[in-house]
Parts: structure tokens; sequence; C-alpha cells
């Protein structure tokens, strides 16, 4: 008889369940910025660190880089991705078979918590429609998303998805394994490859990179979302992908673990959820929400259904819980779309399985 698949911790219970932590250790991390440029030849390049004064008494550094050989007015693209659809089929594998795959990862240089610190009041850039007849939105009720700055695990994990279709979310799944969602990418690739550049920003906030950036290298999906602006009931179902990044960014930022969606956990208030929505601060600063219920559709292939708080640009963030004797919390979904009733989310085992298919071929 198979195992029964644990229930997340409620998130009422988090406080009881886990203890928050500072860094193990105090180890200064490597980090890389990166820009392209057009030029007829290799560019040549010279750096100046300069030191920032803010009146705080910290030490922060500016670093400009003057390159010379460069093309007026040229632009230049960061490089396209190669990838690997998969047929959408039941690899009938366990958690146990597959717990290397799917376990998070806590760095000791980050600190933990399980609730974001440095929580902000988000400033309102888009204001919803007004009219006598309030319309539909995607906030039920109380608008419960909070700004925050914490760059400690797991936090540290979620980060802004740029690609030429516009900005998404999205969470590192392994240590160079993007998890976002399929609308976010630009899949009007040059010959040769699978879909356009996609860069990823952890932590980002206001444009500052606590831990460098990191560029897709391949990808991995089940269904090209085709970019006409509507998520169709399959595209719903399978809004995911995995982008394997050009370098191990995990090491730095940690990531979470994966898990496949069980029905036995309809209606638990387990659940959090971190993106970039576009409506407040121009997406620009990262928010969460916690303690919300999600209700799976019944079927293989699941969009988890829920009343948590989105606007466009958290599409790709996680879906998350906590589950005992875990390193760090497990992402379930990803933000896909929204309607009147309810706002969607795109998981199930097929997305376990798509984590593991990725983090297998790619260490």
């Amino acid at each position: 008889m198979p195992n029964k698949i644990p229930k997340p911790i409620l998130f009422k219970e988090l406080d009881e369940k886990l203890k928050s932590r500072d860094a193990i250790r105090e180890t200064p991390i490597s980090v890389e910025r990166r820009f392209h440029v057009a030029a007829e030849r290799k560019p040549e390049v010279k750096t100046i660190v300069e030191r920032v004064d803010r009146g705080d008494g910290k030490e922060n550094w500016e670093v400009i880089v003057e390159i010379d050989g460069v093309r007026a007015g040229g632009r230049a693209l960061p490089p396209a991705v190669k990838g690997k659809g998969i047929k959408i089929d039941k690899r009938k594998v366990s958690e146990e078979e597959l717990s290397r795959y799917l376990t998070g990862y806590m760095p000791d240089h980050l600190g933990f918590n399980f609730k974001p610190t440095e929580l902000l009041k988000g400033d309102l850039t888009i204001r919803p429609a007004l009219s006598e007849k309030r319309v539909a939105t995607t906030i039920f009720g109380t608008d419960n998303r909070m700004t925050f700055r914490d760059t400690n695990y797991p936090w540290s994990t979620v980060g802004l998805v740029e690609t030429n279709r516009g900005s998404g979310s999205g969470v590192m799944i392994g240590p160079r394994h993007l998890l976002t969602v399929s609308h976010v990418i630009d899949w009007t690739a040059p010959d040769g490859y699978a879909a356009d550049w996609v860069r990823f920003t952890p932590s980002s906030y206001d444009g500052d990179a606590p831990f460098g950036e990191a560029y897709g290298a391949h990808i991995y999906w089940y269904l090209k979302e085709d970019g006409d602006g509507f998520i169709t009931g399959s595209e719903g179902n399978f809004d995911y992908v995995v982008v394997v990044l050009d370098r191990r960014l995990g090491d730095t930022t940690g990531w979470m673990g994966a898990r496949g969606y069980d029905d036995d956990w309809d209606s638990l208030a387990a659940w959090s959820h971190m993106g970039y929505p576009g409506d407040l601060n121009s997406g620009q600063r990262p928010t969460w929400q916690g303690g919300f219920r999600v209700d799976g559709t019944d079927a293989d292939a699941q969009s988890i259904l829920h009343k948590a708080d989105v606007f466009p640009g958290q599409s790709g963030g996680p879906v998350f819980g906590f589950w005992d004797g875990d390193v760090g919390p497990r992402a379930i979904a990803v933000q896909s779309w929204q309607n009147a009733s309810n706002n969607g989310a795109s998981g199930s085992m097929d997305m376990r399985d798509l984590v593991a298919l990725a983090r297998t071929d790619f260490a």
C-alpha cells in the first residue's frame, strides 16, 4: 500500500512548528551582474569602485564599468534558449524515489524566516476602474498582499522574470533551475532554439539585485502558451516551465522544494504566495500573502483554485507550503490566471515530474 502524502503545516501553526534563525556563517558571496553590448570588436573594459555615502554609516559601493568600442546606438540581446518539450504522460514515481530532486536547500550564509520581515505597504500604481457597478477584479475583499524587502531564505528564492514578452515572477527550484509560467516565455525563438531570452533576478527590489542575475540556457515544458492573451483550460493546467539557468545561482539563494498536489489538501489554510504585481510599485517590488486556502480541480492535470489576491506580474510566482521535517518550503503550483470567481495556479504531479526531469538532466 503506497505511503500517504503528508499534509502541510497549517499557516496558524507555523509559529509553533518552525523557528527562525540567523545565518550560520557570515560568508561574503560573489554577485554577478550582466548586460550586453553591440560592438565590431571585443570591447575594452575598465572598472572603477567608489564608496557611496548615504549618511547611515553602512558600507555601500558603486561599481562603475566603462566599455570602449561599443557601436554607437547599437542594441544587443541576450542569448536565446535551447529546450526540450516533454510528452504529457504519467511517469508513476513516488515521492520517496524523487526525494533527491524535490527537496529544498537553505544556505548557511542566509538566515531563515518562515514569514517575511521588513514588510511595507505597497504603493498602488495602477488603480482599479471606477464605476457605479464595480468591475470584477482579482482582489477579493481586502487586499492582503504585503510588500517585503527580506532577503533571508526562502524569500531569497523568488525573483523577477524578464523576457521579450514582459515580466513575471519565478522561483529557484534547484541549483540552476527556475520554475515559472509558460505564458511569460517568448516562444517565437530564432531558428534552432526553443525560446528567446529569459533573465532572472532573485530578490529584485527597485532594480537592486542582491544576488545578481542569471540567464536561461535550456527550457523544459509540456505545453507552449500560444500568446493570444487568454489562458485556455488546457493551458491553465500546464502553464509552467522549468528554465535551466546558465549558472548555479541557487548555491547563493537556496531553492524551494517541489511537491505534486494532493486533493486531501483542499481547503487547508496552509498556503503562501510571492510575486511581483504590476499594480503595486510598478511591479518592481515583491509581495507576499499567507494563510489562504486552495482547491484542486480533482484531475490528474490540475488547476489550483484560490482567492489569494493577484494581479498580472505575479504569474509564475510560487504557491507554497511547509511540511514537518523538510529543509524548507515546497512549491505546489505557480500562479497562472484569474477570472471573476477564482484565481488559478498551475500544478500537479506533472509539474513535480518536470522539475525532477530538469534536475536529473542538469546538475
